[in-house]
């Protein structure tokens, strides 16, 4: 068979340190399995290089192959040497991409050795979250240097949105030809909208790890002052054992922890709407999935929030209080026409922006288009 007619194949590299195992611990192994098993169907075959320590199961996740770090001491310098230690899994993959920017060195080094495309995915960007997180100064400079580097090594940068896109850009001066914007999906067949008369009128739900920069605090202090509404609190961190502590006496929040992402789609298909209070966001999942149960959102003003969340299109921006947010929860308690004109755009915007098959759709296309230029 010709290369021009036959299909590629991809090699989907996990972030440093992540496994199979990790995915299924964090709750989204459903999600992407089900993304990347989609990809497989328009594919020659999907290959994962994973960090897993133990031998992994291979029957959950077919028709996809998986190549795993096994009993080799380091994950540090297995992400090094791992396209020479396992050279038939890498020498065989025709576009190799890295899962998030974590890890993607070993994309760079895959392309030297084995001259093969390199995506490099950019789900968030790595700079800018250690930009702002307490790091010492050398550290942030030297993420910063990487960064670059394997940015400019990459055939492909991938990001999920414009905003990803123009700081990148900008930073390290690298043409915005080399981007290609594909979003972060949902399976707007699993998370789906509920009709209004069966969802829980005063229920609504904060998604997302319990630390410092998600600021839980300002949407349990919320309850505090709205009393009628309940609030789950679903996810698991560092903060979890303090929240359990300071909510033991507030009848209307709720400790969930982290839920399996088939539980998650029951909490949003019959909740009210999703308060999201971080500093700072990317493209975050919770809020496209939310958006597909017909879920409107309450987000405070913040970088990444303002550009996924229109105020009064698909959610209400707040400021960063508890006072506002409490607000937008009753408003959205009260104000039914405001709820179903909310809650249908947020389900429109799903499925025209970042349905599964759509999204998956726009990767093949990028997939086929590097493997034609290799050819």
């Amino acid at each position: 068979m010709s290369n021009s007619s036959r299909k590629p194949s991809l090699l989907l590299l996990f972030s440093h340190g992540v496994g199979l195992a990790r995915w299924r611990q964090a709750g989204y192994f459903e999600r992407e399995i089900g993304y990347y098993k989609r990809l497989a169907e328009d594919l020659a075959h999907v290959e994962f290089a994973t960090y897993d320590c133990d031998l992994v199961d291979s029957s959950e996740v077919e028709p996809i192959r998986v190549t795993a770090q096994g009993r080799f001491p380091s994950h540090r310098i297995y992400g090094l040497i791992a396209p020479l230690l396992r050279w038939r899994t890498f020498r065989n993959a025709d576009v190799v991409k890295s899962n998030q920017f974590a890890g993607s060195w070993t994309g760079v080094i895959t392309k030297w050795l084995h001259r093969k495309k390199f995506i490099a995915r950019c789900g968030y960007v790595w700079s800018l979250n250690v930009e702002r997180s307490s790091s010492s100064r050398s550290r942030k400079t030297m993420t910063k240097l990487v960064e670059k580097v394997v940015l400019r090594q990459s055939d492909v940068i991938v990001v999920p949105d414009r905003l990803a896109l123009n700081y990148l850009a900008v930073t390290h001066g690298i043409s915005e030809d080399k981007f290609v914007v594909i979003p972060n999906f949902v399976d707007t067949a699993q998370f789906v909208s509920a009709p209004s008369d069966e969802r829980k009128n005063s229920k609504f739900l904060f998604v997302g790890r319990l630390s410092r920069e998600k600021r839980p605090e300002l949407a349990v202090e919320a309850m505090k002052i709205t009393p009628d509404a309940t609030l789950d609190l679903i996810g698991d961190g560092p903060l979890k054992k303090k929240f359990e502590e300071s909510t033991s006496n507030l009848a209307n929040v709720e400790i969930v922890g982290r839920l399996e992402h088939a539980e998650l789609s029951k909490r949003t298909r019959f909740a009210r709407g999703l308060v999201i209070t971080s500093e700072y966001e990317g493209s975050p999942k919770v809020v496209i999935e939310a958006m597909a149960s017909g879920l409107p959102i309450i987000a405070v003003k913040a970088p990444g929030l303002d550009y996924i969340v229109k105020d009064r299109e698909n959610g209400l921006l707040v400021d960063p209080n508890p006072e506002s947010i409490a607000e937008a929860i009753k408003l959205l308690m009260n104000d039914q026409n405001l709820w179903s004109r909310l809650s249908t755009r947020c389900r429109e915007l799903a499925e025209e922006k970042y349905s599964r098959d759509g999204v998956a759709k726009k990767e093949i296309e990028l997939i086929n288009s590097l493997f034609g230029d290799s050819h």
